[in-house]
């Protein structure tokens, strides 16, 4: 199955409640997308009063969906989920874009068909924000409340997490070349740029990240998006919750750069203005030069895929079950879509291996005749995790300096 590519295409990621999902998809079909990926997945609430911080929090049903959209139609594309879903309403959901480093495909993985869909008058453009950064961390099952806390509370916005499946080359059982799957949670948290640094510290120090078998998180930047996901329940004491109020802020001084970035590079350091609170800090030791490679592929492809990639230099992999909506299905009596599974298969590694793992990966799809197959790559800024041997060529200790993400 001969492989096409595609340039100028960009990744639009939208998170909603069940209710609102089939009403954003029917919108998108109509507006040419041929194809909508949704993992299920719950949200995080926090309560709202000091004595309830022991009782767990609030999980809500939530649609994580992607779809891979070009570039020239992104606007119109998040305008027409905007308006649909009122995202421009606090608490309704999020929607945002990943502009793709590179797209392969199948030829009979359709992405895109024209249409002349306008949507209505609002002009979603005003709500849109473009200094937003997406953080990833992938942490053992039953281990994202303690992380989802502590993004919260350094100003990220409530977190969606979703199950998936881990493999690393420590995971394989010598001659038996058998992989073990281990159960993990991804957790997504959508934060201003401005907050990037806080949350990252945050989270990796809630979750131990740098420590051997902990975990792993990434950032990926955000071109545009809006995000109105509530963080706490409960009856509020104010007319406006905090991100509200910083919202307006943000608005009033036309960005976030008003925010102290000095305050937010220090948080969880325990260094302010030069003074040590908490004794030796932990030293960061930081992936650079890395990249995202994104597979969705038929679920009993999942193997070969992980073996594939691995054998050609990834260092690990994670990978989900999702439902994968085409616009040309048919749908029941009750209005009912029907679906297939696909595996969406996740890889974090160096920029210089990507060549080798796709040509790999691309070259045993064709041999075995798969079909129906697309990868996609997405940019990182940075990502951690436990790194034995600091002088790793793709390693840095350097702290990020203010404002950089």
């Amino acid at each position: 199955m001969a492989f096409v590519s595609n340039n100028n295409v960009s990744l639009v990621t939208a998170i909603l409640p069940q209710d609102i999902a089939n009403r954003v998809i029917d919108t998108v079909f109509q507006q040419g997308e041929r194809k909508a990926l949704i993992i299920n997945a719950r949200g995080t609430l926090m309560r709202e009063r000091w004595y309830q911080a022991l009782i767990p929090m609030v999980s809500p049903e939530r649609e994580f969906i992607q779809f891979l959209v070009p570039d020239l139609e992104v606007d119109r594309f998040m305008r027409g989920i905007v308006t649909t879903a009122n995202l421009h309403l606090p608490g309704a959901g999020a929607v945002f874009a990943v502009p793709c480093d590179e797209v392969v495909h199948t030829a009979d993985y359709e992405l895109w068909a024209r249409s002349d869909w306008e949507s209505d008058t609002f002009d979603a453009s005003k709500v849109l924000k473009e200094n937003l950064t997406a953080i990833f961390c992938i942490v053992q099952k039953g281990g994202t409340e303690a992380v989802s806390r502590a993004a919260m509370q350094a100003g990220a916005h409530g977190p969606i997490v979703f199950y998936c499946e881990g493999s690393g080359l420590r995971d394989r059982l010598g001659w038996l070349r058998i992989t073990k799957n281990n159960e993990k949670e991804v957790l997504v948290a959508i934060v201003d740029n401005a907050d990037a640094i806080a949350v990252t510290e945050a989270m990796v120090d809630a979750g131990d990240i740098d420590l051997p078998g902990r975990g792993f998180l990434y950032r990926v930047p955000i071109q545009k998006g809006i995000v109105n996901i509530g963080s706490t329940i409960g009856r509020h004491r104010y007319s406006a919750t905090m991100h509200q109020i910083i919202s307006a802020i943000d608005e009033l001084k036309g960005g976030a750069d008003w925010r102290d970035q000095r305050v937010n590079e220090l948080v969880g350091t325990g260094q302010s203005a030069g003074l040590n609170l908490f004794g030796k800090v932990r030293e960061r030791v930081y992936l650079r030069n890395q990249c995202a490679l994104n597979c969705i592929i038929g679920r009993r492809h999942i193997d070969t895929l992980v073996d594939t990639a691995l054998a050609a230099g990834a260092p690990g992999a994670n990978f989900s079950v999702a439902k994968i909506f085409e616009s040309d299905d048919r749908a029941t009596v009750a209005g009912v879509r029907y679906h297939r599974e696909r595996g969406v298969v996740r890889f974090v590694l160096g920029a210089d291996r990507l060549a080798a793992v796709t040509g790999a990966l691309t070259a045993v799809c064709e041999a075995q005749a798969i079909s129906d197959v697309c990868f996609y790559v997405t940019p990182v800024t940075r990502a951690i995790t436990y790194i034995a041997d600091p002088s790793h060529p793709d390693a840095t200790t350097n702290r990020t300096p203010a404002g950089h993400v």
